[in-house]
Formats: C-alpha cells, sequence, structure tokens
C-alpha cells in the first residue's frame, strides 16, 4: 500500500497548474516528542520494515467547499515495507483518520488503503501519506503529500534511522 513511503511524487515537485483542485489541503506533522518509529532500522540496503506513529493534521482548507467542515485530524498508522534511506518497496498497510471540526468536535473516522506498494525515490518517507480513502468522511478520495523529515539522508546512510520526526502538506483531492 502506498501509505508508508511514497508521496514524494505527489507532493514534491508540487501541483501542477492543471491538476484538479483538493477537496482538502492540510499541514501535516509528527507530534511533539512522538516521532514515527522503524522497526528495524531504516538503512543504506532495503530491507522489511515496520513503520508505525501518529501525524497530526492542522489547518485544514477545502478550496473547493466540498470538504469545510474538517478542519483538523488524527492520523494513526501502521505500515510495512521494503525501504532504505532513498526508497521503498512493496508497501503495505493503512491508517485511520480522526477527523475534527472548528469546535474541536469529532466528525468521523476515515480509512485510507492504498495498492500493492511501489518505489518512492529521494525521499521515502512520503509514501506514508498516499493512498485511497476507502471509508468515512472524503471515501473515494485519492491522499497524498510530502513528510519532509527532520534529520537529512546522510544522518539515515551513517547511522540507520529508527525514528523519523517531520512536517509537509496532505491533499485529498
Amino acid at each position: 500500500m502506498d501509505l508508508g513511503w511514497i508521496i514524494v511524487t505527489a507532493i514534491g515537485a508540487g501541483a501542477s497548474p492543471a491538476a484538479p483542485q483538493a477537496a482538502l489541503t492540510c499541514a501535516v506533522a509528527t507530534p511533539p516528542a512522538r516521532p514515527l518509529s522503524f522497526t528495524p532500522s531504516v538503512g543504506l540496503t532495503p530491507r522489511p520494515v515496520t513503520v508505525r506513529g501518529n501525524l497530526q493534521l492542522t489547518g485544514c482548507v477545502s478550496p473547493d467547499g466540498s470538504a469545510s467542515a474538517l478542519r483538523s485530524g488524527w492520523v494513526s498508522l501502521r505500515v510495512t515495507a521494503d525501504a532504505s534511506c532513498t526508497s521503498t518497496a512493496r508497501v503495505r498497510g493503512r491508517a485511520t483518520v480522526v477527523w475534527f471540526g472548528a469546535d474541536g468536535r469529532p466528525l468521523g473516522t476515515s480509512t485510507i488503503t492504498g495498492g500493492p506498494g511501489s518505489l518512492a525515490p529521494h525521499r521515502p518517507a512520503d509514501s506514508l501519506l498516499s493512498g485511497t480513502v476507502t471509508y468515512g468522511p472524503l471515501k473515494g478520495r485519492r491522499a497524498s503529500g510530502g513528510l519532509t523529515p527532520d534529520a537529512g539522508l546522510l544522518s539515515c546512510a551513517t547511522d540507520g534511522l529508527s525514528r523519523l520526526a517531520g512536517t509537509g502538506t496532505m491533499r485529498f483531492g
């Protein structure tokens, strides 16, 4: 599933002017002091890895007005993939998003799932944000995004990566 490391292709290069307008765009970040965890650590050579953790969605806006009630969200994810510091393949798993309105009250739960997985060059962590909403608010919409890690590629290559904190953008379109 694309939820493990693939968003670079969707967001890393930026949206094209001809792209359809997203139903919802949110800032995404790992919660303070709670980075995503990788077991075993990601290194130079691809190997099976499990990713677990949470992401916060904030400042959500609906340019087309179709999802204007959704203002923030809490994402829980568990993903497996063959991952290295520079690529990811065979990504499988799912994410659950609990949505909140302007008043902070829960508005529903969405499930994001993906296909059989694919390769994610350059910033493999991005694939954690990619898939299709299969249940709940925004059902049928494609999820994509980019997560820029706080640590660089060199650190991953020399020390390995067991935890990842970062920020970025997530779109549902």
